[in-house]
């Protein structure tokens, strides 16, 4: 027989079973915040296709050549000769296009627009007696000037007429933003030039565009949005086997562009 007392064991209460529910909830908002986050974060590498996108829609293929400033001296002779621009078709706008940036274009095609009919007045003499020609994409406008409306035969240095038509133009484009850039190119036929002043038609096409961005600098355009390209004789626009041709070939472009989206955020942004 046991004679043992009846002893009852009393268990000690948990008291930090919150401690499960506390750490579970932890874990909850953990993953919660885990997927807020991936979901708010925007993917970088997608956001710069579309901005190349809307870059290549608007303004076309990027052009790789030689290029001086307006301070700049003579192009030295290459090698090889430049190729010529290819001019693409520009294609459609990617169907999702912030609307920060949508507004952006929208509001510099219609400052170009405005630009062009405000040129088209002072220019259309000289287009109708086809000396000067000028066409347009969204972002982008271009004006080409027969080589005969502003220089004499062989030289660089602007005729007292295309002072006064030039000096007229600086006037108006000044009045676009500063974010718009200005590209004047020179361009010769393929007759050669061997002179002190000019030892090739490189020489010459870069300091007759560079005269003309000398003579917007002085008429208050700032410097930092000018530029001077020379093509010389291997960008023709025309054939040189016919003399009318070889007149076509001769010229100087001025290309008016709107700045890119890109550029356009990071402005807003403050560079960020």
């Amino acid at each position: 027989m046991d004679m043992r007392p009846n002893m009852k064991v009393k268990k000690k209460a948990n008291h930090e079973r919150w401690l499960v529910s506390y750490a579970d909830l932890m874990t909850l908002l953990l993953a919660l915040f885990v997927v807020l986050y991936a979901s708010s974060t925007q993917n970088k590498v997608k956001i710069q296709e579309e901005e190349q996108s809307i870059i290549h829609a608007f303004h076309g293929t990027p052009i790789t050549i030689q290029s001086h400033s307006g301070n700049s001296g003579v192009l030295q002779h290459q090698p090889s000769p430049i190729p010529k621009p290819v001019e693409h078709p520009a294609p459609r706008p990617p169907p999702h296009v912030p609307q920060q940036i949508s507004r952006q274009l929208q509001q510099e095609m219609a400052q170009l627009q405005a630009m062009q009919l405000r040129l088209q007045s002072v220019l259309q003499p000289l287009i109708g007696q086809k000396q000067v020609t000028m066409s347009a994409q969204p972002l982008t406008l271009t004006i080409s000037f027969s080589a005969s409306t502003l220089y004499n035969s062989g030289q660089a240095t602007l005729s007292p007429p295309a002072k006064i038509l030039l000096t007229n133009i600086a006037g108006k484009l000044k009045d676009l933003p500063d974010q718009f850039s200005m590209v004047i190119q020179g361009y010769t036929d393929n007759q050669p030039i061997a002179t002190p002043q000019f030892p090739s038609n490189w020489s010459l096409s870069v300091e007759r565009a560079v005269s003309v961005v000398t003579l917007f600098v002085a008429q208050g355009i700032d410097g930092t949005r000018l530029s001077a390209q020379g093509f010389g004789e291997f960008a023709p626009s025309a054939s040189n086997a016919t003399a009318d041709g070889r007149a076509q070939n001769r010229r100087v472009v001025v290309v008016i562009r709107a700045p890119a989206p890109s550029d356009t955020a990071n402005d807003a942004s403050g560079g960020k």
